[in-house]
């Protein structure tokens, strides 16, 4: 027993100075081993339809070839609903919450809804409203992601108006997965048919996009 013992500790100490000396080894491999938790999980808030559920998983597997989980259904948290134009929710405070409730067992969470979201939009590099005022104060959005956090909201409210099923999903999915690359530290690609270009308040740039990373993004997550 006491030879086994020692065996371990040697190897144990062996491995962790491969992760010191080797820091990009344990990035590549930590999630193999169990070191770090890869998956993601699907956080359907309200009356979202299964079909939608499984688009976005199946999409996100595809993407980035992690592990996703759809999580049992919760009701839209009250601390995000706002009427300041309309009855909808603050993407950025549902966010947070999305965040904050996260299980420890996932790394990333993506919240999914069909209820309108909204945020304020400010002057770049600024805390001053976009002009008009009465428009970005509360700006309706298709998703928000926290770069390099652990969370990210998408909405399908505004991807159904005047097209087939098929464009739907395609943009119910293109978004998602935008949105996790935001999570997995990914800014907006200057590269128009880069799946992170940002899609500048238009549901036509989303329309545009390959739907791929280019390979300077798909690069930045290996």
């Amino acid at each position: 027993m006491r030879k086994v013992a020692h065996i371990i500790f040697v190897l144990a100490l062996a491995l962790g100075a491969i992760f010191i000396f080797f820091p990009n080894l344990y990035k590549k491999t930590g999630q193999e081993i169990g070191f770090l938790p890869t998956t993601v999980g699907i956080q359907p808030y309200g009356n979202v339809k299964s079909t939608e559920m499984d688009s976005v998983k199946s999409a996100i597997e595809k993407m980035y070839k992690r592990e996703v989980i759809i999580l049992p259904t919760l009701d839209l948290p009250k601390m995000a609903y706002t009427e300041i134009r309309y009855p909808r929710y603050r993407a950025d405070s549902l966010l947070q919450w999305t965040a904050e409730h996260k299980p420890d067992s996932i790394a990333i969470v993506v919240g999914l809804t069909n209820q309108d979201i909204s945020i304020t939009k400010y002057k770049e590099g600024t805390r001053e409203i976009k002009e008009p005022t009465w428009m970005y104060n509360d700006f309706g959005i298709f998703g928000l992601g926290q770069v390099g956090g652990s969370a990210c909201v998408v909405s399908s409210n505004r991807l159904h108006k005047g097209v087939s099923d098929k464009t739907f999903f395609i943009r119910l999915n293109r978004i998602a997965c935008h949105e996790v690359g935001h999570v997995l530290g990914l800014h907006h690609c200057p590269t128009q048919s880069c799946l992170m270009n940002d899609a500048n308040e238009s549901i036509k740039t989303i329309d545009k996009s390959t739907g791929v990373l280019c390979d300077k993004c798909a690069k930045a997550i290996e």
